[in-house]
């Protein structure tokens, strides 16, 4: 099992959290259990930007939403992921964690921003009071994509840098985290961590380059009992 951490949420008192490639696929209990915590909670992931509250929301056991958060102490929210970009981001003075998953979809839907806005709105809170971390995805130097998909982000993020490169013969290098990275500046996160890692070309799972029968990653984040 390798576990990634993240500086930023290392120095957060009460947060638990990984990026973990479990070799043959997520052992989410057994990840939760090393990790001091009951269960890493997860949805249904459908490329898209609902939010799912976990406390509030507890009676459904297989909610349909991309963005998934807890206040409950000893639990975690997880995503799984294997090229897609998991962002966690917690807000330490509240105990509130929330786990997002944006694909292209997902972050050309705004993904972290409606899950942010959501977020913000229940619990009376401001995005500069939240930590964000951005782990292991696919970078822009592995995800090459045609017009169709890099069209999606032309006019939103138009004038921005750092996101796209032309290729030529209607070709693109899409920077999914980038667009991520930009979503919650624009949001007003100012506490931002990009972990250094490209699913694609540093042999973690990959379904770019492997295809449907790679294995997954699940990103993580939770309070601690």
């Amino acid at each position: 099992m390798r576990v990634f951490r993240s500086a930023l949420l290392e120095k957060c008192n009460g947060i638990v959290h990984g990026f973990v490639h479990d070799p043959g696929g997520p052992d989410i209990l057994k990840i939760a259990s090393v990790h001091g915590l009951e269960n890493i909670l997860t949805v249904n992931q459908v490329h898209g930007s609902t939010v799912f509250f976990a406390d509030s929301d507890a009676g459904e056991k297989s909610a349909e939403a991309d963005s998934i958060v807890t206040q409950q102490k000893g639990v975690g929210v997880g995503v799984i992921t294997a090229d897609c970009v998991p962002v966690l981001i917690c807000f330490p003075d509240s105990g509130c964690v929330c786990a997002v998953h944006a694909g292209w979809r997902g972050t050309s839907l705004r993904a972290v921003r409606d899950c942010l806005g959501a977020v913000c709105e229940k619990y009376s809170l401001k995005p500069q009071d939240a930590v964000a971390v951005i782990g292991p995805a696919i970078w822009g130097c592995c995800y090459e994509v045609r017009n169709d998909v890099a069209s999606q982000f032309f006019s939103r993020f138009s004038g921005e840098e750092g996101w796209l490169l032309e290729k030529g013969d209607g070709k693109f290098l899409l920077d999914l985290v980038e667009l991520n990275r930009i979503e919650l500046c624009d949001a007003g996160v100012q506490q931002i961590e990009i972990m250094d890692l490209c699913t694609c070309c540093q042999g973690l799972p990959s379904y770019r380059r492997d295809g449907s029968g790679t294995e997954k990653m699940i990103s993580f984040v939770g309070i601690s009992p």
